[in-house]
């Protein structure tokens, strides 16, 4: 590579950085933490974590953990996709019960702040577009 006299040489170089959380997901982004964290309670049985009290559900909305649970009285999950606008996002997952049968549903979360409620659980998926 050839130099023009008295230019400094700049070396570029990448950096990655690998962020192992606690259920093995790298760098997950706030919103899956919130999913894995409402999905692993509702999914060992218990109840839901409350929402946030400034929460932007909307009232009469149903109790997604009761749908959770109409479907599978236990399961573990894993997140298939999803997709985020400001504050409104839908997220696919796929819930595997003590059967073995999956189950794919669409969880609709709002963003209060830095915080993501669920607000809403039904069967099926949200067609999400690659970029």
């Amino acid at each position: 590579m050839a130099l023009a006299a008295g230019l400094p040489l700049l070396v570029a170089g990448i950096v990655m950085a690998v962020v192992f959380t606690g259920t093995g997901v790298v760098g997950s982004s706030p919103l899956h933490r919130a999913v894995d964290e409402y999905l692993d309670a509702v999914g060992s049985g218990g109840p839901a974590p409350a929402a946030g009290p400034q929460s932007r559900c909307p009232d009469g909305a149903g109790d997604p953990a009761a749908v959770l649970h109409s479907l599978a009285t236990t399961f573990e999950h894993h997140i298939v996709s999803s997709t985020a606008s400001a504050d409104d996002a839908s997220v696919n997952a796929e819930l595997t019960s003590g059967d073995g049968d999956p189950i794919a549903v669409v969880l609709d979360l709002r963003r209060t702040g830095d915080r993501w409620d669920v607000c809403a659980a039904s069967t099926g998926q949200v067609s999400i577009d690659p970029l």
